[in-house]
């Protein structure tokens, strides 16, 4: 039996540059929305913060998911790693999601409302049912 071995993608800002740019080509390429700011946090100069971490353990989990979104990008993937990264190692309030099309949450939408209607409308026609029950058939005899 053979172990396997991944080499973790090092934690730097390079690295979590390149990775915003693949998200954000990613995103692109698949119509999805970017809700927030995909930048870095600036200082008091306007320079970009570098990278800095708590505990070891911070630092290990970005490079976990700087390793996975080399790997294969997912929708998923990509909204916690930008979750994680802005929460916990830029340390701001909000952090940048990507969200499906808006042709995809309007048809989302539609449908739900579809479900409602259909729903309401069997429960209606089991009313009619009930009231109506087997009145036409004891009207002819």
């Amino acid at each position: 039996m053979t172990t396997k071995t991944t080499v973790l993608i090092e934690a730097n800002k390079a690295n979590v540059a390149k990775a915003i740019s693949t998200i954000v080509e990613f995103a692109t390429q698949k119509n999805y929305q970017i809700k927030g700011e995909l930048k870095a946090p600036t200082n008091l100069l306007g320079l970009t913060k570098d990278l800095q971490f708590d505990s070891k353990k911070k630092e290990k989990v970005l490079k976990r998911y700087l390793t996975h979104l080399d790997k294969r990008l997912s929708f998923k993937q990509i909204n916690l790693f930008l979750h994680f990264l802005y929460k916990k190692i830029y340390k701001l309030d909000s952090s940048p999601y990507i969200d499906l099309p808006e042709k995809e949450l309007k048809i989302q939408e539609a449908r739900k409302a579809w479900k409602a209607a259909a729903l309401k409308a069997e429960e209606l026609h089991s009313l009619y049912k009930v009231e109506k029950g087997d009145y036409y058939k004891k009207k002819v005899q």
